[in-house]
């Protein structure tokens, strides 16, 4: 892919010229954006078609894990962005892994359902996930890459369609799905959220952090993707007694 380097200067004017206005309904704050929601979920679309020819997707996925729809779709319902087209597809690998990408697409590989005892630890697992869709996390972290290596085609103006599939290939290729601390705490805290407002418990998300802890001791070969990226572990049990308490306050 040809790519331009400009001054940061003119990269910000440029940018700034195309934005749209987006309103985050998690921080209720208007955001300038390269890309719109629709944007976002073309994106999202795209990349779906992507992970499914380049992984084992089941079918059923409630024979892997009893209630995965249903758990799934109360989470879709009880978010800050239940209006998008969700999709919660299992990947057969043996990785303790999950991850989401733009335009409400949540990906959980077969490897994290076998460690998962309880609807409420799925709960909040996939709230994690949600919650990187509904506060834009990947879409955030596109734009600052674009920010410092923007294709030719996009500031000159091959076409949407084809800025939108490039901006695919690159969420592909670069590692978009690691955040940074405070956004995997925040995507921690709203988890939580959404699934104690769809009526699970959120302290199945504390029983899910030590049940990785003991994993990682037991089993120090077995991938655990989902912590390997992350904050400590114990950092995000604390963050979660915290959270926990504030929300039984709201009952």
């Amino acid at each position: 892919m040809k790519k331009i380097f400009i001054p940061l200067s003119l990269l910000l004017g440029l940018f700034l010229t195309g934005c749209a206005t987006y309103y985050n309904p998690v921080t209720g704050k208007q955001e300038e954006t390269f890309y719109t929601e629709k944007d976002e979920i073309d994106m999202g679309i795209a990349l779906d078609k992507k992970i499914c020819s380049e992984f084992k997707i089941v079918e059923d996925p409630d024979k892997v894990f009893s209630g995965f729809t249903t758990i799934c779709t109360r989470i879709a319902a009880n978010n800050d962005r239940p209006h998008l087209p969700y999709k919660f597809r299992v990947i057969e690998k043996n990785e303790v892994n999950a991850f989401s990408i733009p335009g409400g697409f949540v990906y959980v590989y077969t490897g994290l359902l076998k460690q998962i005892d309880s609807p409420d630890e799925l709960a909040c697992v996939i709230g994690h996930e949600v919650a990187h869709i509904c506060n834009r996390d990947a879409v955030h972290r596109l734009e600052k890459q674009i920010l410092y290596s923007i294709p030719a085609s996009i500031l000159f103006g091959s076409g949407r369609q084809k800025a939108i599939q490039q901006a695919v290939d690159a969420i592909f290729s670069i590692s978009m799905l690691k955040y940074s601390r405070t956004q995997e705490i925040q995507a921690d805290t709203l988890g939580m959220t959404y699934a104690f407002r769809a009526g699970f418990d959120p302290e199945g998300m504390i029983s899910f952090f030590r049940k990785m802890q003991e994993l990682e001791k037991k089993q120090p070969s077995l991938p655990l993707t989902f912590l390997s990226d992350h904050p400590n572990a114990e950092q995000r049990i604390q963050n979660a007694r915290i959270v926990i308490s504030r929300l039984k306050e709201k009952r």
